[in-house]
C-alpha cells in the first residue's frame, strides 16, 4: 500500500474544501429568475402577446392563488390557458437549496426547472439562465481546481523535471521565459508552476500509466475532452456564450468528465 504524504493529503483536503464551496454554497437560487403567473381563464392569445413582449418562455398558471402549472409561450393559440396548462412534473421541481451544479444535471434531462420556496412554486430557471455569472464562476473554479491537481500529481509523477520528455522544446522554453518572470518577482515557484493546460494535457496523455490511473480511456479521447476543456476554459475567460462552438449536451458531457476526473485526482 502506498501512503500520501501529509503535506500532499493536506493539499487534496484543501482543494475538496474549495471544490465543495464552489458546488454546495452556490445554489439554484443565483441564477432563478421570479416566475409572472396568469390564470386558467385568461385569453390564450392575450398571455402569449404579454410573454413575447416580456421575452417569456413559460409563465406559471394559478388556481385560487395557487400556482398548479405552467403555460408555454409556443403553444398558446385560439382558447383559455385552462386548455394549454401543464401540470408541473416532480423531475422539473427543485428546492431553493439545491447546488446549482446538481441543477446543470437536472437541466441535461429537462429545458426548464421550477424552484419550490416552501410549498408554492415561484421561481424558473431555464437553460439561458446558464450563461449567468454564477454558472461561469462555477464552472471556471471546477477547471481551475482541475489544474491545480494535474499541477500536483505532474509534480509528484515526474521528479526532477523528468516531465520535459513529453513535450516540444518550444513549450518547454515558454514555461521557463514564464517561470523566469515570475521568479524574478520573488515569487515561491516552480518550474511546473508555468505550465499551461495544453501542457499539462500533453504530459498526462503521453503518460500511459499516470493516464491509466486518471481513468482516461485512450490519448484520443483524452485529446477530444482536452480541446472541449480548453474551448469551454476560453469562452469563460473572454465573456463568450457558453455554446457558440458546442451544443449544451456538449457542454454537459464535459462537465461530467470534469467532475470524474476530479474524483480521479482526488484519490490519486
Amino acid at each position: 500500500m502506498t501512503f500520501m504524504p501529509t503535506k500532499q493529503r493536506d493539499k487534496v483536503s484543501s482543494y475538496k474544501n474549495l471544490r465543495s464551496l464552489y458546488e454546495q454554497n452556490i445554489t439554484v437560487n443565483s441564477i432563478s429568475e421570479t416566475m409572472d403567473t396568469c390564470h386558467l381563464t385568461d385569453d390564450a392569445k392575450s398571455i402569449k402577446n404579454m410573454m413575447l413582449m416580456k421575452d417569456y418562455d413559460v409563465m406559471g398558471v394559478e388556481d385560487h392563488g395557487i400556482v398548479i402549472g405552467y403555460v408555454v409561450r409556443n403553444e398558446l393559440k385560439d382558447g383559455i390557458c385552462h386548455e394549454y396548462y401543464r401540470s408541473f412534473s416532480p423531475t422539473e421541481l427543485v428546492s431553493e437549496s439545491t447546488p446549482l451544479i446538481d441543477t446543470l444535471f437536472i437541466l441535461k434531462e429537462s429545458n426548464r426547472i421550477f424552484i419550490l420556496e416552501g410549498n408554492r412554486i415561484t421561481k424558473v430557471v431555464t437553460l439561458a439562465d446558464l450563461q449567468k455569472p454564477p454558472v461561469r464562476m462555477l464552472l471556471f473554479g471546477l477547471i481551475s481546481l482541475l489544474e491545480m491537481h494535474l499541477y500536483r500529481i505532474i509534480y509528484d509523477f515526474f521528479p526532477e523535471e523528468t516531465w520535459k520528455k513529453h513535450l516540444n522544446p518550444h513549450r518547454i522554453q515558454l514555461a521557463e521565459e514564464l517561470f523566469s518572470l515570475r521568479k524574478s518577482r520573488n515569487e515561491a515557484i516552480q518550474l511546473c508552476d508555468c505550465l499551461q493546460i495544453c501542457d499539462k494535457r500533453d504530459i498526462v496523455l503521453n503518460e500511459s500509466p499516470l493516464r491509466e490511473l486518471l481513468g482516461i480511456e485512450s490519448k484520443s479521447k483524452g485529446k477530444t475532452y482536452f480541446k472541449q476543456l480548453e474551448g469551454l476554459r476560453n469562452n469563460l475567460a473572454h465573456s463568450q456564450n457558453l455554446t457558440t462552438q458546442n451544443s449544451w449536451d456538449d457542454l454537459f458531457l464535459v462537465l461530467e468528465q470534469t467532475e470524474k476526473l476530479l474524483g480521479a485526482c482526488e484519490k490519486v
